[in-house]
Parts: C-alpha cells; structure tokens; sequence
C-alpha cells in the first residue's frame, strides 16, 4: 500500500504463484473502511455448486493478448479479450518505487513478452502509461494491450455490492453538434451482474475504431459507488482507435482501457524482436464525492499542458464561417473588423473557403491551397496586415489532413491512405498518408508560407478514417506528430483543434493544441447544454464555444446564446454589423464581463445543477446552472440557462462566504446568504453573474 496525498494505491494479488498484482485506487481518507472480501459465496444458489475458488478475483493491472491465444472461460469471446492465454501467464518480475512519486511493476511471459507498467504520481489524481516490449528473437503480434486497469471495484463492499442502483458506470456519448451527452446506467442495466457462481464473464465494451476519437463515445469512464459516496474514473489520451471495458466474473467490478482492440477496432500490435510499443496514456483517479469533483480532478491534468503567450487572457475570438458560411471576402472581413474594433475580440479567423472562387464548393475544393484571388485581390498576406493594422491577431482556417474531390491534389490516388487497393474516400474527400515525410514535408511548406502572416490557426477534419485498425492508429498519430511539427515551425501560433467541431475531443489532441472547438452548434437551443457538459472533459479555457447574434434576435435570445460563451472560450459570430444600437450594445457588454470573468474561467472549479433532465439535449426542459470557483475562492461565475417551462425561480447554492453581485448579464440575479436566485426567469433565457467575496 502506498499513499499519494489524498489517493492511496493497492496492489492486491489473487494468485501467489504468479505474482501479478492488480492496482486499486482509494479516497486516503476512506481507505480505512475497506472492507475484507469474502472467501466463498454463501448464496443459496452457490451453496450445493462445485467449488470454483475465491469469491472476489484480482485483474491484472496491465494484461495483453496474443493472436492465436486460447480464451479460459467459455462465454467471454466476442465480448472481452481479457482471459487470455497470455494474461494467465503474466508473472511478476519486479515493482520498484522511485522517490514515492512513481511505481513501476514489469510483468513477463517468460517467453518474450514484457508489459512495463508505470504510474506515476500527481495531486489528485495519477497517470499512467504501459509499454509492451518484445523481447524475444521473433515477431510477436498483439490483440490487446491494456493502458490501465483499475480492479477490486467497489472496495467497500466485501460481496459484489449487490443493491441494486449501488454502483452505477458514468459515461459520455457524442455525436456531430451533441458533443458529451453524459450518460449514467447501473450496472444491473448494463448486464454487469455477477453471475450467480464462479463461472463465466460479464463485459462491456465501448469506444472508436476511426481517426475522430469523440465520433460516437469520448475517452471517458466512471464508476460511482452511490453508498459509499466514492468515484472512480479515467481519460484515455487517445488520438484513434481506443477501447474502454468494464469487466466482471466474481465479486469485483474492473475497469480497463487503452488502443482498440483486434475485434473492436480491428487494431493488432506487431512487434519485431526488441520493439516496443507505448498504449496511450490514461488519466485516472478516485475521490469522495460525485461526478463534478471526479471530473475536476480528470481535466486538471490538461492544465500543465503549454500555452502560447497570446493565450493570456483568454482572447476573445471572431469567426466569420456563420457570417458568410464559407464565402469570406477582403471586403467583408474588413468592414466585420471595423466594427469589432475596441470591442476587446482579440482573434479574427477567416474561415473556410478563402481557397475557392465564388460560386465553387468550399466542401470539395480544398488540397490545393491557393488563396482565390477573387475572393482577396491582394493576396491573404494584405488582409491579414489589415487586420493587424486594427489591433487584431488574424486567424485562418485549414483542413490540412484531406483533399478535396474538386482539387489538383485530390486526383493524384498515390499519396493518399488505402484500403483494398483504392484510396479511401469519405465524404468527398479523400486521406493524405501522413506516414510518408514525401506527404507532409511540402505540406508543411505550403502551410510555413501562408500562415507566417498569421496568429491563429484553425485545424479542421471532416471526415473518419475506416481502414485496418493498425493503419489507422498510425495514421492518427502521423497527424499528432504532423501538429506538433507545424508548432516547431511556427511557434508563436495560436493552434485550434477542430474536427467537424468536436469529434476530436480528446486529452491527446488537447495536450498539442490551445483550443479546441466544442461543437458546431453554431446557434442551436442545445449550445449552453454541450457547453456545460463539455467541462466534463475538456479544461473551459480550451472549450471553444459560438456565440451567433443576429439582427432579428431579441435581447432575450442576445443573451441566451452571449451565456452560453461563458461556459468556454467566447467566439462571436454571425451579424455584428446588423445589430441595431440596444442589441449592439448588449453584446459589448457581454465582451467587457467576458474579460473580467476570464480569471475564473481560466482557473476554477465547476459545479452543476438545475432541473433540465441529463439526457435532454435537442429539446431540454427546466434550467441549468455551472457555478465555476476561482482556485481562492474568492471569486465564482454562475451561468444559468432556462430551457422549456423553467418552473419557479432557480437557486444556486454558493460557497459558505458574504457574496456579492460585481458583474451581471441578463435579468437580475440576487444573492441571499449562500444561495443565488433567478427571479422567475422566462423560457429559452440565460444569465450571467460574476461574483465576489
């Protein structure tokens, strides 16, 4: 046992005669109520069952398949690769602790094959990364290979924590504008029973088998144990293909993750003779307390994570794509700019389509990269020194990693990914092989010489990659080591991560990137719901969020869609030049409170509440609340938004301290003692408060 801070490790061994042990995580406060497991089941059902040993099993903490290995239990194939051949024969070779801030334990095979795992300590939370080595004399191929695994799930329980509704799995769907809907299943509802004696296994598998990691699920797994008030939880730093499990055969719950496996994703491992190969990295931790604190803990790993010196701040952005949507001219962003000078916007982007002529598709015209002369007569360098010219850091859009069916590039089948012999093709486009330096050196050229008269870049990926799961691991890590090649060329840009907006949410993509686009909502009634549950995930500095205004809104609908850029990193857009003098006005002052709140923003806490039900997105009723808390304390930012019959007056309960109102957006916010109150707000109206102590 090893305490790290509020965390304390165990690692329990099942069987002596291997020596493999798995790795527990608890609250330090809580450790002492872990209970002892029983030995046997005593259910009336096991009683007269042949004995099938102890009645809690221990997972390894890393494991791996092989191809060809042999499956232990009869009903686990197609459901889990855990069980294997190769995970029995794991031993343990060493655990060494180095100065109480890492823990490295090697496993072996005996014939080849070594898992080094090392998890290495943080405040509040851990990393961990394994790494499969081959160290025999011939090729050896993977199925699995695990990044994590937690076991021994609920340890404050000493059966299998058999109340129903006991232990529920937290995870986070996503789809193209319904990014991070969170989604909370019992186990019983998920078939995560044990089943009544020692004989088979229950599994749970999920994740991504193409390049958009958030195309379908986020890297995200919790397991909450509802009575003993404990959550434990994981972000995989995954860029392609990952796999998360939740896996049981006995009285313990595991959780485990890492690359997509051989029937998930199609991805094998091949390793020659002294190769090694890294899993992505997993964020885990445990806490007392509910999926808010769990999470806090998640994504204050992102927050070591360099920034450029622009980010300062937290700039306010433009973006002209829902103003001209994909038709920028000279012209056009010039008089946008004049009218958002002094406003305190700070980035202006120039979207899509400043490569195609009017009247082509933006769509399926990019891969060649020439500025349209129609579009900017005097090339992009001059629009770009004209915005400079008026105080802001010019920004473009590029969709770098495809070619479109329309350009030069896209007609040439070579340099492009394969699949059967042809180059993939995906909604009119077609996959650069970023593999080959013969592919992404003049690329990067290209790029170095129009974006050296820019600040901001937005990278965009429209498209996901099917091919062979090796195929498309190596390509997606291509694409991460292609953005971190681009920062070394030009590091004083500002990076934005974008992909169709978030389908590469992702602690990879957020490690090499200052933002990342939430959602393409760009004015939709479910943009304050994806901005309040993208928190879960992904730091609000990095969470880039629209805000469109345009000339028909009312003041009502001015500040619903201004609050909800308060959850993230504000981006305006749409029609700022047909805004009448009141609505105009309205949003200045939403720019001026924005900057005072980025503090907060920037660094805090976030709590939430409210009526509107979890899985409402596309028509959510009631009213939500993000109350963020400045790391003092002495500061916080209530974002609230009512939906469909709000009902009564919303109450916000605050941090124990004498609070007041220092900033406001919207209809009045009171404070009484410790709780905020939104006097009757109407339907589809939001609110801002910043607040002092």
């Amino acid at each position: 046992m090893r305490t790290w801070g509020d965390i304390t490790l165990r690692f329990p061994t099942a069987d002596p005669s291997t020596g493999a042990p798995g790795l527990e995580l608890l609250p330090t406060a809580f450790a002492h109520r872990a209970q002892p497991p029983r030995s046997r089941i005593d259910e009336p059902a096991a009683r007269h069952h042949p004995d099938t040993g102890p009645a809690r099993s221990v997972e390894p903490l890393a494991s791996a398949a092989r191809a060809g290995d042999p499956l232990h239990e009869p009903f686990a194939g197609a459901r889990t690769l855990r069980r294997s051949a190769t995970e029995s024969a794991l031993r343990l070779r060493s655990q060494q602790t180095d100065d109480d801030n890492a823990v490295t334990t090697e496993l072996a095979t005996g014939d080849g094959l070594a898992l080094v795992h090392r998890i290495t300590r943080h405040d509040g939370f851990v990393r961990i990364r394994t790494t499969a080595v081959n160290e025999g004399d011939q090729p050896l191929t993977l199925d699995l290979l695990t990044s994590f695994t937690l076991t021994g799930i609920t340890p404050f329980a000493a059966d299998d924590a058999p109340a129903p509704g006991r232990l529920v799995v937290h995870r986070i769907r996503s789809a193209w504008s319904a990014e991070a809907r969170p989604v909370s299943d019992p186990v019983e509802r998920l078939g995560l029973e044990r089943p009544y004696v020692n004989i088979g296994t229950v599994a749970e598998r999920f994740g991504c088998a193409g390049s958009m990691p958030a195309a379908g699920w986020m890297p995200f797994v919790a397991v909450e144990d509802t009575e003993a008030g404990v959550i434990w939880g994981a972000q995989l730093a995954a860029g392609g293909p990952w796999q998360l499990e939740l896996i049981r055969g006995r009285d313990g719950l595991a959780i485990s993750g890492g690359p997509a496996d051989r029937d998930l994703g199609g991805g094998r491992i091949v390793l020659g003779p002294g190769e090694s190969y890294e899993a992505p990295e997993a964020v885990v931790s445990v806490v007392q307390g509910g999926l808010d604190e769990l999470c806090a803990r998640l994504t204050a790993a992102q927050s070591g994570h360099p920034r450029p010196g622009l980010e300062r701040g937290l700039p306010i952005q433009f973006n002209e794509y829902a103003t001209t949507w994909g038709n920028p001219t000279h012209d056009r962003v010039l008089a946008l700019a004049d009218r958002l000078q002094g406003t305190g916007v700070r980035y202006f982007t120039v979207d899509c389509g400043w490569f195609s002529d009017p009247g082509s598709n933006w769509w399926s015209s990019h891969g060649d990269w020439e500025p349209s002369t129609v579009r900017f007569p005097g090339g992009l360098a001059a629009t770009a020194r004209a915005l400079r010219e008026r105080g802001f850091v010019p920004g473009l859009w590029w969709e770098p990693e495809t070619t479109g069916e329309l350009s030069k590039a896209y007609a040439d089948p070579e340099p492009h990914v394969h699949r059967d012999g042809a180059p993939v093709h995906v909604s009119a486009r077609r996959f650069l092989d970023l593999r080959r330096p013969e592919v992404t050196e003049p690329l990067l050229d290209r790029m170095a010489a129009v974006l050296k008269d820019f600040g901001y870049l937005k990278i965009d990926y429209n498209a996901n990659l099917v091919a062979e799961g090796a195929v498309v691991r190596e390509v997606t890590a291509a694409s991460q080591d292609f953005i971190r090649a681009l920062s070394a060329r030009l590091p004083h840009l500002v990076i934005e991560n974008c992909s169709g907006g978030g389908h590469r949410i992702s602690p990879a993509y957020a490690a090499l990137t200052a933002v990342s686009s939430g959602s393409d909502a760009f004015e939709a009634r479910e943009a304050p719901v994806i901005a309040a549950n993208l928190q879960r995930v992904l730091l609000p500095r990095q969470s880039l969020v629209w805000a469109t205004v345009r000339a028909e809104d009312t003041e009502s609908d001015l500040v619903y869609k201004l609050a909800a850029g308060f959850l993230g990193r504000l981006c305006l857009s749409g029609d700022p030049d047909l805004l009448d003098e009141a609505g105009w006005q309205r949003v200045t002052e939403a720019l001026t409170l924005y900057q005072r709140a980025a503090p907060v923003i920037d660094a805090g806490i976030s709590h939430h509440s409210g009526t509107r039900p979890a899985d409402a997105m596309r028509n959510p009723t009631g009213w939500q609340s993000v109350l963020r808390v400045s790391a003092d304390g002495t500061q916080a930012l209530a974002v609230l938004h009512a939906f469909a019959d709000p009902g009564g007056s919303p109450t916000v309960d605050l941090p124990p301290g004498h609070w007041t109102v220092s900033g406001a957006l919207g209809s009045p916010l009171s404070v009484a003692g410790t709780r905020l109150r939104w006097q009757s707000p109407q339907p589809w109206s939001g609110a801002v408060a910043l607040l002092s102590c």
